[in-house]
């Protein structure tokens, strides 16, 4: 039983990334961000318009094996939920998405060089992680 609860201690903690991976992930966060962000409203101004997506509920009605106090091994009609995704193009004002995209690159070099410092911090609080 030892042996079991020690393997499993192992395991778990093998799972675990070492904690100078964590921290540089942690430290570029905000960069990732912004930096798909720039994408997509480069994208945006490359096509002409956005692309919004919506995400709607619908029910379906379906044969189910009856598993309720009464109809035990029966099949009974059931409706089930289903999320449905749903892409359509939206009008954009394209001064404004290239204003917005000036403004996330300078963003983006402010989180940049911030990035930077956060990761040599990490590099020496973790040396040999």
């Amino acid at each position: 039983m030892k042996i079991l609860t020690l393997l499993f201690l192992v395991l778990l903690l093998a799972g675990c990334g070492d904690p100078r991976t964590k921290c540089i992930k942690d430290a570029s966060r905000d960069l990732s961000v912004i930096q798909e962000l720039i994408a997509d409203t480069e994208a945006t101004i490359a096509r002409g318009y956005a692309i919004q997506t919506e995400t709607r509920t619908v029910v379906y009605t379906d044969f189910c094996f009856g598993s309720h106090r009464y109809n035990r091994g029966s099949f009974q009609f059931c409706n089930r939920a289903q999320p449905v995704v749903s892409k359509k193009p939206v009008a954009v004002d394209l001064d404004e998405e290239r204003r917005k995209l000036r403004s996330l690159r300078q963003k983006e070099e402010e989180l940049r060089r911030r990035a930077a410092l956060d990761v040599q911090k990490c590099e020496l609080a973790h040396p040999n992680a």
